[in-house]
């Protein structure tokens, strides 16, 4: 097991070389990437759509472009950048196929009659679901890369390939628009 310790131990640009080089017949690598950065994509995907097995779905389609696309990853930036920029398509892909049928929070709840396989929203989470659905697919996704990827502007800007000043603008933007959501006619602070 000392292989799978060196692996874990690893910064992302060794991993990604050597997942190029084994995979899809080995997936060593492959798998220590998705174990480190899994948790964070699964965490967005959550709040790009409220449904958990929905959601689990889009983290499992992210995945699995990786796993196929990597072996052509030309590493023109940080391998984060690419798979945030692999979940941003997914997850905006996502949301055009579900535009024939608008999602309506109030009325589109998680099912519960699985027997608790799907987690129930909180309050809450449904508030943040319905604040972030007000928001244009554009500036959600830089919220939801900033506040729950937890990612710098320069990654945020590089995973959608933009500038950082329209990856700023579009944060301060949607945050804005949430404020005069929450609090119509509030004066803005500057």
């Amino acid at each position: 097991m000392i292989a799978d310790t060196a692996l874990d131990q690893a910064d992302d640009a060794a991993l990604v070389r050597r997942a190029q080089q084994e995979l899809p017949y080995r997936t060593g690598a492959y798998e220590v990437l998705i174990r480190r950065h899994g948790a964070r994509l699964r965490g967005l995907c959550r709040r790009w759509v409220p449904d958990y097995a929905e959601a689990e779905d889009l983290a499992q389609e992210v995945m699995l472009k990786v796993f196929f696309q990597l072996p052509r990853f030309r590493a023109d930036a940080a391998f984060t950048s690419w798979l945030w920029r692999i979940a941003a398509n997914q997850c905006m892909d996502h949301l055009r196929k579900q535009a024939a049928r608008p999602l309506d929070l109030l009325e589109e709840l998680p099912d519960q009659s699985d027997g608790g396989r799907n987690r129930s929203l909180t309050e809450t989470e449904l508030d943040a679901h319905r604040l972030l659905a007000l928001l244009a697919p554009e500036e959600r996704m830089v919220v939801l890369l900033r506040l729950f990827a937890d990612l710098e502007f320069e990654e945020i800007a590089s995973a959608l390939e933009i500038g950082t000043s329209a990856a700023k603008m579009r944060y301060q933007r949607a945050l804005q628009r949430l404020r005069e959501t929450v609090a119509p006619g509030a004066v803005s602070a500057g």
